[in-house]
């Protein structure tokens, strides 16, 4: 059965002190907070990287030749010549080519936030009401039979209460 180490923290500082110990020891840590701490956390490990953008990029590359080619393939194939107009009208093709661009963008965009947030996601998640009440919390996810020195340091570093949890 694999082991949890959960770590609560009444202030922000000694919290990424040990954040910060613990990763250079090695350690996978996740950190839950009752208020936003982002500026904080980028700050000291630096920021993680977004994919999202690129699938966005990726759709409106899509959607915007999907446009075209439905737009232009739609009258090549229905011919419909009128009084010396083009059979391949601007105005329209770049209409519907800017629709899809946007449709394709928003659409790869949301399957991209579900891919990289994990969702859904039924792992059983580890929770302590007290993370959303008052407490900054540093938990570590299978510490490979090192709890004990996981325990240590976070009772170093300033953890108000460390538990160890059963997964």
């Amino acid at each position: 059965m694999e082991k949890a180490v959960l770590g609560l923290f009444t202030y922000v500082d000694e919290l990424i002190d040990a954040a910060k110990k613990l990763r250079g020891s090695g350690f996978e840590i996740t950190i839950f907070s009752p208020i936003p701490i982002n500026h904080e956390l980028e700050h000291e490990f630096g920021e993680k990287p977004n994919y999202t953008k690129y699938l966005t990029f990726l759709g409106a590359i899509g959607g915007f030749v999907f446009g075209l080619v439905l737009t232009l393939g739609t009258a090549a194939m229905y011919v419909l010549p009128r009084g010396g107009r083009s059979i391949w009208p601007v105005t329209p093709t770049l209409l519907m080519a800017y629709e899809t661009t946007i449709l394709l963008a928003v659409v790869f965009s949301l399957i991209g936030f579900g891919l990289f947030a994990r969702l859904p996601n039924f792992k059983k998640k580890i929770y302590d009401p007290e993370i959303t009440v008052d407490s900054f919390c540093i938990l570590i996810e299978d510490p490979r039979g090192r709890q004990r020195e996981v325990e240590n340091l976070l009772k170093e570093y300033g953890a108000n209460e460390v538990k160890t949890l059963d997964e």
